[in-house]
């Protein structure tokens, strides 16, 4: 039987850390969070994510949209607003006429705790660890970061790894796919769109494989993948069965209790809310 991955115990380690180095800065960080979506996702992860950064010493404000236009206002505002350290949008947003990239390119990247905004992917894309002509670390998108801390927390190789990643989507499969890459790791990327066939296919020479498809479904069993591979599921719904999947996987994540790789995503926003402090810190020191 597969070993459950223990992703409440890795996310604990973080807001710790995020916890002792904000009380030896002597600074509360304020983030405003924008939720223009009833998805239960989004809705079940920003109360989370509020109660956890509270705990951990960061002040969340959440703020319910009801229009475009406001969510557009509120993100712009961050970046003159001296107090906020970042904001965070919740997607998919679902405004008429209005694409979740509209959004994400409007969010400042000194403020952006998702790790999302152009400037910030274009860091990650060229494997680049800091922010500009500083010595302080640069923020990444939360959930790819926070599968590549779980598989780096289990000691799962990744180097020369065949990864297949089932979700296309500019917060989830593409960041990730380019942190598979600088680590060295053949990737695979399909979607719903793929035939299930070919998904069969390619999982079944997967060292790795991460699904985040936003229903339930049941993308593939035990006898589809490889003995002792490592599956995560990072969508808020199940992708598979994990009992059947633990049949023949080494580790396994999916969507139940302290397993669910949510709460190391969470655990990864307070870290670039960190980050993004101490940037903001080290310029107006300059």
């Amino acid at each position: 039987m597969g070993k459950i991955i223990d992703c409440e115990t890795i996310a604990e380690q973080y807001f710790t850390e995020v916890e002792q180095e904000l009380k030896s800065i002597g600074v509360r960080p304020i983030v405003k969070m924008f939720l223009a979506t009833d998805d239960d996702s989004c809705v079940s992860y920003a109360t989370i994510m509020r109660r956890k950064f509270a705990k951990t010493g960061i002040e969340a404000l959440l703020f319910r949209i009801s229009s475009s236009e406001e969510l557009e206002e509120g993100i712009r505002a961050t970046e003159g607003e001296r107090e906020t350290t970042g904001c965070f949008v919740f997607y998919p947003i679902k405004f008429p006429g209005f694409e979740n990239y509209y959004f994400m390119k409007l969010v400042p990247p000194s403020k952006d705790v998702e790790g999302l905004s152009a400037e910030n992917v274009y860091r990650l894309i060229h494997y680049r660890k800091t922010f500009e002509n500083t010595p302080c670390k640069a923020v990444v998108p939360c959930t790819p970061k926070a599968v590549i801390k779980v598989l780096q927390n289990y000691n799962v190789h990744t180097e020369g790894s065949d990864v297949v990643i089932v979700n296309k989507s500019y917060a989830l499969g593409d960041p990730l796919r380019m942190m598979f890459d600088n680590l060295r790791a053949t990737v695979t990327v399909c979607d719903i769109n793929t035939k299930p066939e070919s998904l069969r296919y390619y999982v079944k020479n997967a060292d790795i494989i991460v699904t985040g498809v936003p229903y339930e479904v049941e993308l593939f069993n035990d006898e589809d993948i490889k003995q002792g591979a490592t599956v995560i599921n990072c969508s808020f719904y199940h992708n598979f069965d994990p009992e059947k999947i633990a049949r023949r996987a080494e580790f396994i994540s999916f969507r139940q209790g302290k397993n669910y790789i949510g709460q190391v995503t969470t655990a990864m926003a307070a870290i670039n809310v960190l980050y993004l402090l101490k940037y903001q810190r080290y310029r107006e020191s300059r």
